[in-house]
């Protein structure tokens, strides 16, 4: 399954792709995360308004699109993602955003080549389709967050049609799902008892927590870096049979101490991490 793939001690996860050098959670950025010899990627996952999964992290569609500059979309008054149909979306360029704010400096820097202008302006949102069959042409495990839809207690239609996806796809031993909404993985875990799940969390752990992990029969578990700074904590929930996996690593001096504790680093700059901890 999904941890088959990859180092047992630590690996290094693209968070949304190469974001650092490509327009984040495009397929150019997921290219450029196995390109840089990422060992796995992580990514998001939506609802169009039609029902379509697709790939975008942010509720709404104005950081990282060129909606305002359709005069169609002007009278949206919102402008959230599921609101869109997958045809209405599928318009957006999702990349040229990232050559005017440069959020990571790597334009200005030369990182990003000016070659590669033209190509990162194409970008279009993907279809999770689109990054599960390249997943499965190029054997690249993906990391999937679902994205919490705000829905009512017990809707669990994102998840059914994640799951139907994976197996149209034969992509399930490729692929790691995670939330911040753990009753999608409750929901994970009832229909389906192989595929591997990551309990997300942020600024507190679960009480009890190695029984929590159990509770889902999750693979791993998803703090945020600035939470495990305690060794004896990792250890710990590495003894009770989880892999310990980090968002997000962007410093160059800890990401190699945590690879080394066997910490999995999900980090902007997999292309760097991977520089300090094998070059």
């Amino acid at each position: 399954m999904f941890f088959d793939h990859l180092p047992q001690q630590g690996f290094i996860c693209g968070h949304r792709g190469a974001r650092s050098i490509a327009p984040e959670n495009t397929l150019l950025a997921m290219v450029k995360a196995r390109e840089c010899g990422a060992h796995c990627w992580e990514t998001d996952v939506r609802m169009s308004r039609d029902g379509e999964l697709i790939v975008f992290h942010d509720d709404t569609l104005e950081r990282t699109t060129d909606i305002a500059t359709y005069a169609a979309f002007q009278d949206r008054v919102d402008l959230h993602v599921d609101r869109f149909t997958l045809g209405e979306l599928r318009q957006l360029d999702a990349g040229s955003w990232f050559l005017a704010a440069d959020p990571f400096g790597t334009v200005a820097s030369g990182e990003v080549e000016s070659g590669e202008e033209k190509l990162i302006r194409g970008q279009k949102i993907p279809l999770l389709r689109e990054v599960l069959d390249f997943s499965r042409e190029h054997a690249f495990p993906v990391n999937i967050e679902i994205k919490d839809l705000k829905t009512v207690p017990g809707d669990s239609l994102i998840v059914d049609k994640i799951i139907e996806m994976l197996r149209e796809t034969d992509t399930i031993d490729l692929v790691l799902l995670s939330s911040f909404r753990h009753e999608y993985l409750h929901q994970v875990r009832a229909l389906n008892k192989d595929i591997a799940i990551a309990v997300l969390t942020r600024k507190h752990h679960p009480s009890d927590i190695i029984n929590y992990l159990h509770g889902f029969s999750a693979s791993a578990y998803h703090p945020n870096v600035i939470d495990i700074s305690d060794e004896k904590f990792i250890s710990r929930i590495q003894r009770g049979g989880f892999r310990v996996n980090s968002w997000t690593v962007n410093d160059m001096e800890q990401a190699p101490k945590l690879l080394r504790m066997g910490v999995g680093v999900i980090t902007d700059w997999p292309q760097r991490v991977m520089c300090e901890a094998y070059c």
